[in-house]
C-alpha cells in the first residue's frame, strides 16, 4: 500500500519533503514553503537547490539526484520543481485536474458557493504554468454555467450580472448564497417549531383523554360482552321445523303449549344455559303431554266416582 508525501516543516531549516508518492497539491505546497525559506534565509540563487537537497527523504527521487547530482544542484529552484513535477507525477495529472475542475457542480460538490468557488481556485493553482490552467473569464463562465437553480435566479436578478470582475463577481455570488442559506435555515427552524408545537398539543390531547376514554372503552367492552354473552341466537332451520310441526311457539321456544309466539305470555328464553333444540326434545314434551292427559282423566274419573 502505497503512501503520500508530505512537507513537514523544520526549525531554522530547509523544509523536509517525507517518502512517498508525489502529488500535485504536495509539489506546490514544498515549492511555495521552500521559496518562504528562501527568502526568510536570504538564500542566493545558486545555492538554492543545494541546500534543499538533504530534506528530500524519498529513496527514488533521491537516487534520481545522485545519478546526475552536478547537473542537478546547478539548476534554478524553479526548474527543479519541473525536472522533479514531469519525473515523479503521474503522466495524466495535468488531464485528471482539468477534467476534475470541468465536472464540478455546485450541487454535486455539496458545498456553499464560497467553499466551492474556493476548492475550484486551489485545483487551477495547481495548473500554473501549463496550457490547461483556466483564466479567470473561463472560470467565471464555469461557475455561472453550473450553479443550481435558484441561485442562477438570484444572479440573474441582481446586480453580480453585470459584474466583470472575478473576485467582486465570487463575493457578490457569496453573500446571495449565505442569504438564501440563511432564509431556508429560519424557514426549516418555522417548520420544526410548528411540529413540535403540535406534537405537544397532541400528546397533551392524549394525556387528557387517556384516562376517560380507557374507562368507557373498558365499560364499552364490557358491556359489548356481556350483551354478546346474554344475546339469544336466532332460531335455526331446523329449530323453526320441529316447533312447526310439534306444537310450538317461537317465543318462548316451548313444544306443545298451545299458543304461538303472538299470544305467548313466556316471553324468550334466556341465552345463558340455552340449547339447541332437537328431535328428543320435541318428543320429551309430546311424552310429559300426554302423562298430563292422562292424570287428568284419572282424576277426574275419581271426582265423579264420589260424587256419585
Amino acid at each position: 500500500m502505497s503512501t503520500l508525501a508530505m512537507v513537514e516543516p523544520t526549525t531554522g531549516k530547509a523544509l523536509v519533503l517525507t517518502a512517498g508518492d508525489l502529488t500535485p497539491a504536495v509539489a506546490m505546497d514544498f515549492e511555495n514553503a521552500t521559496q518562504d525559506f528562501f527568502i526568510a534565509k536570504s538564500v542566493p540563487a545558486d545555492k538554492q537547490v543545494l541546500l534543499i537537497l538533504p530534506g528530500i527523504k524519498d529513496i527514488c527521487i533521491h537516487d534520481w539526484i545522485t545519478a546526475d547530482q552536478a547537473c542537478i544542484t546547478s539548476l534554478p529552484f524553479n526548474n527543479f520543481i519541473k525536472e522533479l513535477c514531469e519525473n515523479y507525477l503521474q503522466n495524466d495529472w495535468e488531464d485528471q485536474i482539468h477534467n476534475q475542475i470541468l465536472t464540478s457542480t455546485l450541487i454535486t460538490s455539496k458545498k456553499s458557493f464560497w467553499n466551492w468557488s474556493q476548492q475550484l481556485l486551489s485545483l487551477n493553482c495547481l495548473l500554473r504554468n501549463t496550457p490547461s490552467i483556466f483564466d479567470y473569464v473561463a472560470l467565471c463562465n464555469h461557475l455561472k454555467a453550473h450553479l443550481d437553480d435558484e441561485l442562477k435566479e438570484k444572479v440573474k436578478h441582481s446586480e453580480a450580472r453585470n459584474d466583470k470582475v472575478f473576485k467582486t463577481w465570487v463575493t457578490a455570488v457569496q453573500l446571495l448564497d449565505e442569504a438564501r442559506t440563511t432564509k431556508n435555515k429560519r424557514q426549516l427552524n418555522l417548520i420544526e417549531g410548528a411540529l413540535q408545537c403540535q406534537a405537544k398539543c397532541q400528546a397533551t390531547d392524549a394525556n387528557v383523554l387517556c384516562g376517560p376514554l380507557r374507562c368507557n372503552n373498558n365499560a364499552s367492552s364490557s358491556s359489548s360482552s356481556t350483551s354478546t354473552t346474554n344475546h339469544l341466537a336466532p332460531l335455526t332451520e331446523s329449530e323453526q321445523t320441529l316447533l312447526n310441526e310439534d306444537d310450538g311457539c317461537t317465543k318462548c321456544r316451548c313444544f306443545y303449549v298451545g299458543h304461538c309466539s303472538h299470544a305467548c305470555m313466556l316471553g324468550f328464553p334466556t341465552a345463558k344455559g340455552y340449547k339447541t333444540l332437537t328431535i328428543t326434545d320435541a318428543l320429551a314434551a309430546k311424552k310429559a303431554k300426554a302423562t298430563t292427559k292422562t292424570n287428568m282423566k284419572a282424576v277426574s274419573a275419581c271426582n265423579t266416582l264420589s260424587v256419585c
